[in-house]
């Protein structure tokens, strides 16, 4: 491992430069080798700067070179992102395997494949999961034995059907990985029962693009799901007020992708923070805070049906939010099927309409009244 670690990158790699070529080899062989045994007490800091340095002396390493050192540093539980791009960018190296499984039926063969897993050869598993020729019994060992990058490579792989067990298992680890979820969206191969369950993982933008690529009667389906489950938890966060978690530790949730914008709406509605769940809508289609503020103090409902429906919001979210502002607002709230009604009819043109005054501008002052003009005299709150 290189003695100057504390050294800034740049200065590191001016030195390694000086080096013989055969001395720049050893060294990423010496370095692997010592992020293989050492490499977990290492800091945060050592590991980027081992990072950056490698990723610069890999394109030096002969073939042969890169080839074994891609294998091993795929055994690797680390992320070291530079280095990881510094592979997948190899073309030599990736056409080298390729020529290598060429005369192997590695794409049929789900033992072969699984072995592959055991033995962390995930550079493999990969470049197999993009194949176009993968059976269905090698995608099933794929889906079982792959690291994370395995299962998003197999995800992405559009032109291979991938049998029903695969897509479960993928969904089973789609939870928390943003890219999987994304990947499992593009798919047309999902079964309902499959779409329902990927429904209840990802956020309200993923399911607008899921939607699109199914039909009608799985959408239904999809979204009634969707709305069942999003009515449970916010009477579940209703009762709930012990655990309920902070407004910022909300916001961080939806930043970090554990928490949907929709679930994080229903969570604050459903525990009376309508102005937090506003100021959260607003941040996302970049509204003029002070106009929002001012309409809500109008008790008037179709600023909030426009920036609901603006951002795809299922109905069971929409109803939670509208709920919660009335209860601010201390008025009775209207009949929901009267809510839905107007929320399922309510129009692009309609919505750009009613946002159009409340987005940032430096002379918007004042011109919150105009998208009131046109409202009809009978929509009032609290109308039943």
């Amino acid at each position: 491992m290189p003695s100057s670690l504390d050294s800034s990158v740049e200065s590191v790699l001016v030195a390694i430069d000086r080096l013989p070529a055969e001395a720049q080899q050893a060294l990423v062989a010496d370095i692997l080798e010592q992020m293989g045994t050492t490499g977990r007490r290492l800091s945060s800091r050592a590991r980027a700067q081992l990072d950056h340095i490698v990723a610069h002396l890999l394109p030096r390493v002969p073939i042969a070179g890169r080839l074994d050192f891609a294998r091993d540093f795929g055994a690797l539980d680390y992320d070291l992102p530079a280095i990881a791009a510094a592979v997948e960018a190899d073309g030599a190296l990736i056409a080298e395997i390729m020529r290598a499984e060429a005369g192997t039926e590695l794409a049929a063969d789900g033992p072969a494949v699984r072995l592959l897993g055991q033995t962390r050869r995930f550079l493999d598993m990969r470049i197999i999961a993009a194949r176009a020729d993968l059976t269905a019994e090698a995608a099933e060992a794929l889906a079982e034995a792959g690291d994370a990058r395995t299962i998003r490579a197999l995800a992405s792989n559009c032109r291979a059907p991938l049998p029903a067990r695969a897509l479960n298992l993928m969904l089973a680890r789609a939870s928390h990985d943003r890219a999987l979820q994304e990947h499992l969206c593009a798919r047309t191969d999902l079964d309902g029962e499959q779409v329902r369950r990927l429904v209840g993982l990802i956020s309200d933008q993923l399911k607008a693009r899921l939607y699109e690529k199914l039909d009608r009667a799985v959408v239904t389906a999809a979204r009634q799901s969707a709305s069942d489950a999003t009515s449970a938890k916010a009477r579940r966060l209703r009762l709930d007020h012990g655990s309920e978690m902070t407004t910022q530790e909300v916001r961080d949730a939806v930043q970090a992708g554990a928490l949907s914008l929709g679930e994080a709406v229903t969570l604050l509605s459903a525990t009376d923070r309508a102005l937090p769940a506003m100021d959260m809508l607003t941040v996302m289609l970049d509204l003029d805070h002070d106009a929002v503020l001012a309409t809500l103090g109008r008790t008037r409902i179709e600023p909030f049906e426009a920036i609901a429906r603006a951002l795809g919001l299922d109905e069971q979210v929409y109803l939670t939010l509208i709920a919660a502002i009335h209860r601010r607002w201390r008025k009775p709230m209207p009949d929901p099927r009267f809510l839905l009604g107007r929320y399922r009819c309510l129009e692009d043109s309609a919505v750009d309409a009613r946002l159009a005054p409340l987005h940032r501008r430096d002379d918007d002052i004042g011109t919150v009244e105009q998208f009131l003009i046109d409202i009809p005299d009978n929509v009032i709150i609290g109308q039943k």
